[in-house]
């Protein structure tokens, strides 16, 4: 019987699960799709975050003795997801308890062992925290796509579709991001007309958003803002997102508070002007800027878990976690 902790970090389109010994050595992963159950069904929500646990369990090859399930989720709560969840790492050796906790919590030890630090992140959804003492402190945004997450992977797709609408009906500028979006959704972008009056693509392109496509997958178009930077449109979106995550570090940002700053997500890492404008607001307040991009989220989770379990995780300890899921992932997938 193997003593093992359970670490999944669970976002928007993926779940990865991790099992640890005491020592910070990587006994099995496994990966899957979204299990957040505020952007994906809460039946699918559950389903994949099992898929990954059952994987790294799979992959031990051991009788384990789990002591703990840790967590890191994005999104709300859900009582059935989590009865769910529970009855499932019971029957694959959960003995301890299970630990639910955002995911942005685990973005800080993803790449240092300082406990008090910030945490500015726009993937799917966006937001930044404040961590002190190891636990969040304070949150800006990060409510979801429906009523916040300004800058995030969602906004750009949104706003790159309210474009792409607004130039095929000619009341918004001509953009690159029409021929992406549309060649994306394999919708050709001619001058046939449709029956009700519109752009025969246009007419495609809304049919395809409302009958075919879940809100959440708006942010599938992100990418095309990314990969389209210079166009007018997508710089535009671009600075406004890099505007609305400085205005978030600033509400939680404390003066008598340096640092470290950790820069995660998709989109974060794209908004090249946004670490110096974060380094900017920690020199005002007497501080040398301390700005690392995340680490692996895995590696964050770990960390969380071992906490729990009242492990004192040093720099050393981080660092020996990162490399040991490193070394077996680059091993599991050769």
């Amino acid at each position: 019987m193997i003593t093992a902790l359970l670490a999944i970090d669970v976002g928007g389109s993926t779940s990865r699960a991790t099992l640890v010994d005491y020592s910070g050595n990587c006994l099995g992963q496994g990966r899957s799709g979204g299990g957040n159950p505020g952007s994906n069904p809460p039946d699918a929500a559950a389903a994949a975050i099992i898929a990954a646990a059952g994987a790294a369990v799979s992959e031990a090859d051991a009788a384990l003795d789990i002591r703990v399930a840790m967590l890191a989720v994005a999104g709300p709560r859900n009582a059935e997801v989590e009865r769910r969840l529970n009855e499932a790492f019971r029957a694959m050796g959960l003995t301890g308890p299970m630990v639910m906790t955002g995911d942005t919590q685990a973005m800080l030890p993803s790449v240092t062992a300082a406990l008090d630090g910030y945490c500015i992140f726009a993937g799917t959804g966006s937001g930044a925290v404040r961590v002190k003492h190891g636990e969040v402190d304070s949150v800006v945004d990060a409510v979801g796509y429906l009523i916040g997450d300004l800058g995030s992977g969602y906004w750009l797709g949104h706003h790159a579709a309210i474009a792409v609408a607004a130039a095929l009906e000619g009341r918004g500028p001509k953009t690159a991001l029409t021929e992406a979006v549309l060649g994306g959704l394999g919708i050709p972008n001619d001058d046939a007309v449709a029956s009700d009056g519109r752009p025969q693509p246009l007419r495609d392109f809304i049919d395809i958003i409302y009958n075919k496509m879940r809100p959440i997958e708006l942010a599938k178009f992100a990418p095309y803002v990314l990969a389209h930077a210079a166009d007018p449109v997508s710089a535009d979106l671009l600075a406004r997102s890099g505007r609305y995550l400085l205005d978030n570090f600033r509400h939680v940002f404390d003066p008598d508070m340096p640092g470290p700053v950790v820069l995660g997500g998709s989109v974060a890492a794209h908004l090249s002007g946004l670490p110096n404008a974060v380094a900017d607001v920690l020199r005002e307040a007497g501080h040398a800027p301390d700005i690392h991009l995340t680490g692996d989220p895995s590696v964050g989770a770990a960390v969380l878990a071992l906490r729990h379990e009242g492990v004192v995780v040093h720099e050393a300890l981080r660092a020996r976690i990162a490399a040991s899921i490193a070394a077996r992932r680059t091993t599991t997938q050769a």
